[in-house]
């Protein structure tokens, strides 16, 4: 899959299916928006459902990621967004979240939940402002020993 979307900030970007090359990129990106990742989970998740897996490009690089996992319920689950900090709050994380639902909807999943930082308050904002409502808290959910907020929404 690509296509290209225009943001709501303007910004036109590309949404594409993640490729192998793409790693290193997504790396870095993970680990600057300090998200706990390895690399290994990354491709392993990738491998068992390659269509969960996209990237933002402009003008040729990587500058965002989402990652979804199907669930044994028959769910979906936010496993990782990030957008590279020169991107940010420039609509790309709500761009990737909005293909990541339609596809979504197109195999017939009814609910997609994630868990937020509790410090995350922009990543929460955004979340609520797509109809993400808040459903639970697991204490010591991060390394660093921080707490997650749970989140759902509705598809």
């Amino acid at each position: 899959m690509k296509i290209i979307v225009s943001t709501t900030k303007g910004s036109v970007i590309k949404i594409r299916n993640f490729e192998m090359p793409d790693i290193r990129r997504v790396m870095g990106i993970e680990e600057e928006s300090f998200l706990d990742g390895e690399s290994e989970m990354y491709i392993e998740i990738y491998r068992e459902w390659p269509d969960g897996f996209l990237v933002a490009e402009k003008e040729d690089k990587v500058i965002g990621f989402v990652v979804v996992v199907l669930t044994p319920e028959g769910e979906s689950r936010i496993f990782a967004l990030a957008v590279d900090s020169r991107y940010r709050g420039k609509g790309v994380g709500r761009a990737l979240l909005k293909v990541a639902f339609s596809m979504l909807r197109q195999i017939k999943i009814g609910y997609v939940r994630l868990e937020v930082r509790v410090s995350n308050q922009v990543a929460e904002r955004l979340y609520r402002s797509m109809g993400f409502m808040e459903i639970g808290f697991i204490p010591f959910y991060y390394q660093n020993g921080e707490g997650a907020i749970v989140m759902r929404k509705v598809l």
